[in-house]
């Protein structure tokens, strides 16, 4: 790993305050793969883009060493925003869409980032070249291919740089307080295109871009029609709920590694379906589409028809939000009151930042409530610790400044509880309120799911089989499926 000293001051200062403001952020963030991440030696990290600028501070945050990020040019347009960005290793490309003239230009920014590589440090890329919102990773560019084997090609293929491929999937990016699942791939090493590189640098360079957008596909729930979109959300949520029911009450609770590997089947089997069979896509549309009617005539859901209540259970449930309402509030109500403001700000931040409220562009809502919260969090507090200093006096101030965040963190984690604790209340009364409904719900459920399970099955056995035609003819496979355990 890089001596400390050799990471530049200010990476080193944003770097720990972007892991402070991930941590708030996001409620939990699970990792997939991390013993493939190297802690030495040249490496590019190439991720998915589905999230504007957060997605470098997740990425930077994942892999713990500086990473030298390719960055778009216009960034850098401001001095003192360009300053920073250069101490801190960043590299700018300049993209054909934003201005044409400008692309000799990176000649200069590939060169920089070889040097990187020679100097034995890591490179962070978003091959798609642009954020969106889509369900799918768009077709990526060549950067991070070539600039891999033009670096091992200037140190005759000696280097042995890694691409690592990274699958960013955010729960729901527009929530604070929302799930990020992180996957890293196995790495692509750069010299194993060595031969082919030097035959033809660019059906090499291809090549091994093809081979990325198939890691990087694998690696994230990848919608090849965003039309199918919602059909798919509709699938997850009946298919997820049957998973939760079914599953031993006394086991390990999933986490949302788990919870993808679903997703992922289900996506990977609509894309299947929509490609060799889009009539079976449209009856299973069409079902599903009947099955929400009646739920949403009856106001009923599927969360709650996995809900078996009893009565005990629903004074139980009644007790621990009484107990937790009265022994907590204190905390939570100080929490509350010392830390609304800025919170209110950086949500308002969020969902008021232009490019959402102008375009709908949901990809920018995360960044602007997170640098708005630092901001406002770092104003704030030195703020209120001045006034009671003032009223009080030097001891007071202190004790108070440093209960701000922790008390903060208690009354999101009151608030997050007491939501629970009052739906499953309110399901509970509704189920027994209605129990003789939720059979027929119940039913057209289980229609549903049963069509699913045919579809699911049929899925798995054609994949096999033309896994097993590819296999015959000396062909690698032509797409990498994930299949959930006991499933293959």
């Amino acid at each position: 790993m890089p001596a400390i000293e050799n990471i530049p001051l200010p990476y080193r200062c944003a770097a720990v305050l972007v892991h402070l403001m991930l941590k708030v952020y996001f409620r939990s963030i699970e990792a997939t793969g991390r013993e493939r991440i190297p802690s030495a030696g040249p490496a590019i990290f190439a991720s998915n883009h589905p999230n504007s600028t957060i997605d470098p501070f997740v990425l930077g945050n994942l892999v713990g060493r500086k990473l030298n990020f390719m960055a778009m040019s216009s960034f850098f347009e401001k001095k003192p925003v360009a300053w920073f960005l250069s101490r801190c290793g960043v590299i700018p490309i300049h993209r054909l869409q934003d201005d044409p003239t400008r692309m000799d230009q990176n000649v200069s920014s590939f060169a920089a980032a070889s040097r990187a590589l020679e100097a034995q440090e890591a490179i962070g890329i978003f091959p798609e070249g642009e954020t969106h919102d889509d369900p799918q990773i768009k077709k990526i560019k060549t950067g991070a291919a070539r600039i891999s084997l033009e670096a091992e090609a200037r140190n005759d293929f000696r280097l042995a740089v890694r691409v690592i491929p990274v699958g960013l999937n955010y729960m729901d990016k527009t929530r604070f307080r929302s799930h990020l699942l992180i996957n890293v791939g196995e790495p692509i090493e750069a010299k194993t295109y060595e031969e082919a590189y030097r035959r033809d640098p660019q059906a090499a360079i291809k090549a091994m871009t093809k081979e990325l957008q198939r890691r990087l596909e694998s690696l994230i729930v990848n919608l090849e029609e965003a039309g199918l979109k919602r059909l798919q959300r509709a699938l997850e949520e009946i298919f997820l709920e049957r998973v939760r029911e079914t599953a031993d009450p006394n086991g390990r609770r999933k986490g949302i590694a788990e919870t993808f590997t679903w997703r992922k089947m289900i996506a990977d089997c609509v894309n299947y379906y929509a490609k060799h069979d889009p009539d079976r896509v449209r009856v299973v549309g069409s079902q599903v589409q009947r099955y929400y009617r009646v739920a949403r005539r009856m106001r009923l859901n599927n969360e709650l028809l996995g809900q078996r209540p009893r009565w005990a259970a629903l004074w139980s449930t009644s007790a621990k939000l009484a107990v937790l309402g009265i022994l907590g509030f204190p905390i939570a109500l100080y929490g509350t009151i010392n830390n609304y403001i800025p919170y209110r700000l950086a949500r308002l931040a969020g969902m008021r930042n232009p490019y959402y409220r102008d375009r709908l562009d949901k990809t920018k809502i995360s960044i602007y409530s997170l640098l708005a919260g630092a901001v406002a969090f770092l104003i704030f507090y030195p703020i209120q610790g001045f006034l009671v200093w003032f009223f009080f006096d030097n001891p007071a101030a202190i004790i108070y400044v440093l209960s701000l965040p922790p008390s903060g963190f208690f009354a999101l984690r009151y608030s997050e509880r007491l939501k629970v604790y009052r739906r499953d209340l309110f399901y509970a009364r509704l189920h027994l309120k209605k129990r003789r409904l939720i059979p027929l719900l119940k039913k057209r459920r289980d229609e549903v799911l049963a069509t699913l399970d045919a579809v699911r099955i049929g899925y798995l056995r054609e994949v096999g089989e033309r896994r097993e035609k590819d296999r015959d003819i000396n062909r690698a496979p032509r797409t990498n499926r994930h299949i959930p355990p006991g499933e293959g």
